[in-house]
């Protein structure tokens, strides 16, 4: 019985998700954080972008490198080391505040080298759920993990708010980075049998097995292709949120409802997390059919919504299948992966996420000012239905098997 095929080692899987919470309140409040703050110092909207572009890039540049240094060494052992280094890394905050100052620029760099720390974590931890879950246990592993994320994601503003309120910043760095300490505590009391040990140095082509593994197993080829249309669309509908409150339903900026319609996303995030542990045993290319199907039908109703409870109930809707299929797709993708290759592939498959997202975003907001929010969505609505045609065009039997390499 190899390690992935064990069952699942609940006390391991317990220290992750804990690690996992205690990372995600630090990651997620300081990516909240430095915009904020960057903005309030400086008043410049290219700042702003810089450092909200800071924790997006790293995956981008990274990914693939994490990933084939995740595959050579111990996840624990990387997951560790990146927690540790990223308290460094928020301690120069208070530091700098302390004594030079740290202007906009400054805080812009520590958000990027934050961000990159965490592209290591983050591709580690991916790898270390089917070693620790087994794989009967990798879709309620994932399932847990997106709830917590999909919670703490949700609270990061007020939270953020608050502290830098009560705190000011360099105190509120100091919290956080005390909460990556305890991260790392956490993940290096993990103790699991790898499948197999990695090579100590670096293989001719490593980096880009990953790629070479996406692109041979035709269930994995499916679910990306897929992932790239709806991650397009998915970057239009998260990208304008405000946007769309405000111009196709006349809703102030600073209106209450934008904060309720804000919430039903989020509370749609949560039910799909809960969600995707009951897709263990669903053939997974009906599966992508049937949900990237809802997705797209919601997309555009979501777009036509004339009032904004119906906007709020339908985005919930929307989310709760989106978020659904990607914890489904993870699953999948560390099912169908031997553990050797976990790192790299995972690392692509988050990487082609992080990358359609953003150019969603971009495409809609162009769209937005030549026609308007809503024929903008339904525009950008495509991408789902290309993913939809993919899905309906691959074999209803491909299989979570993984393939010789």
């Amino acid at each position: 019985m190899t390690a992935t095929d064990a069952p699942a080692r609940t006390g391991g899987l317990g220290l992750l998700i804990g690690s996992k919470f205690a990372s995600t309140v630090a990651y997620a409040t300081s990516w909240v954080l430095l915009p904020l703050y960057v903005y309030q110092e400086s008043g410049s909207a290219v700042l702003t972008a810089l450092a909200s572009a800071a924790n997006v890039l790293p995956f981008l540049l990274f990914g693939l490198v994490a990933g084939a240094a995740v595959d050579r060494s111990s996840p624990v052992r990387v997951m560790a080391a990146m927690e540790v280094a990223n308290a460094a890394v928020l301690l120069c905050v208070p530091l700098l505040a302390a004594t030079v100052g740290a202007g906009p620029l400054v805080l812009c760099a520590i958000g990027f080298a934050s961000a990159t720390a965490y592209v290591w974590f983050d591709v580690a931890s991916a790898a270390l759920v089917p070693a620790l879950a087994g794989t009967d246990g990798v879709f309620r592993a994932n399932s847990h993990l997106w709830m917590t994320t999909t919670v703490l994601t949700a609270v990061a503003a007020p939270v953020g708010y608050f502290l830098l309120d009560s705190l000011r910043l360099g105190p509120t760095f100091a919290a956080l980075a005390g909460c990556y300490l305890v991260s790392a505590v956490l993940v290096a009391a993990i103790r699991h049998a790898p499948e197999a040990t990695g090579p100590s140095r670096p293989e001719r082509g490593a980096v880009w097995a990953g790629v070479k593994y996406l692109a041979a197993h035709p269930l994995l080829r499916t679910y990306t292709a897929v992932n790239v249309g709806v991650g397009v669309s998915a970057g239009a509908v998260y990208g304008m949120l405000v946007v769309f409150a405000s111009r196709a339903l006349g809703l102030p900026s600073d209106d209450y409802r934008v904060a309720w319609i804000v919430a039903a996303s989020g509370v749609g995030a949560l039910i799909g997390a809960i969600a995707a542990r009951r897709f263990k045993h669903v053939p997974p290319i009906p599966a992508a059919r049937w949900m990237t199907g809802l997705d797209l039908v919601l997309l555009l109703s979501y777009a036509a919504a004339p009032s904004w409870w119906a906007a709020a109930a339908l985005l919930s809707c929307w989310n709760a299948v989106h978020t659904c299929f990607l914890v489904v797709g993870i699953s999948v993708r560390q099912t169908a992966t031997p553990q050797r290759l976990q790192g790299r592939v995972n690392a692509m498959g988050r990487m082609i996420v992080w990358g359609s997202v953003p150019l969603g975003t971009l495409l809609c907001g162009a769209l937005t000012e030549l026609a308007g929010p809503r024929w903008a969505l339904a525009t950008l609505g495509v991408f789902a239905l290309a993913g939809l045609v993919v899905a309906v065009r691959a074999p209803s039997a491909l299989a979570m098997e993984k393939v010789a390499q």
